[in-house]
């Protein structure tokens, strides 16, 4: 008699689970974080339309030495999918603060909706203006608020 041995044509079930289980723990890892990812990324359309609109005062407070008119800001770019409105507050004279206060929108996350970022300037006498970015609470915000709900989306220096 002949014995013949039979070679195995495939995984077993105990292998195909353990597959299965690995893959899932990796995307419950990856999922998450590449979901902050695509927030940041759409973010930075924001930070760049402030960082825009802050020159353009930067420059007309450094020639006139006082807060410009609003309507020499740029506001918000034509392009933009991120941005509801950017609304500009001039300070007073040329010591008091002014700000840039950017509504966020479609970003698809509810906790970023809605809330602002924002750019808060302080006039110095030499013609320059201090900048601080932070998170505000309204439009006419010319002050940092605590809006804690954008700090894991955030640059680290826009967190009061």
């Amino acid at each position: 008699m002949r014995v013949m041995k039979q070679v195995q044509k495939g995984f077993t079930l105990i292998e195909l689970m353990i597959v299965v289980a690995i893959i899932g723990i990796l995307a419950a890892v990856a999922l998450p974080a590449y979901q902050n990812y695509m927030i940041k990324s759409r973010l930075s359309e924001v930070t760049a339309a402030l960082d825009a609109n802050k020159a353009a005062v930067a420059s007309n407070f450094a020639e006139n030495l006082t807060w410009p008119i609003a309507s020499a800001i740029p506001g918000v770019p034509a392009n933009a999918l991120y941005i509801k409105t950017l609304t500009y507050n001039p300070g007073t004279g040329t010591t008091a603060g002014g700000s840039l206060v950017a509504t966020i929108q479609a970003i698809g996350n509810t906790k970023v909706d809605t809330h602002m970022l924002a750019l808060f300037g302080t006039g110095q006498t030499d013609g320059t203006i201090k900048w601080t970015c932070g998170t505000a609470k309204a439009v006419t915000d010319v002050s940092a608020q605590n809006d804690t709900a954008l700090f894991p989306f955030i640059p680290a220096t826009c967190q009061f």
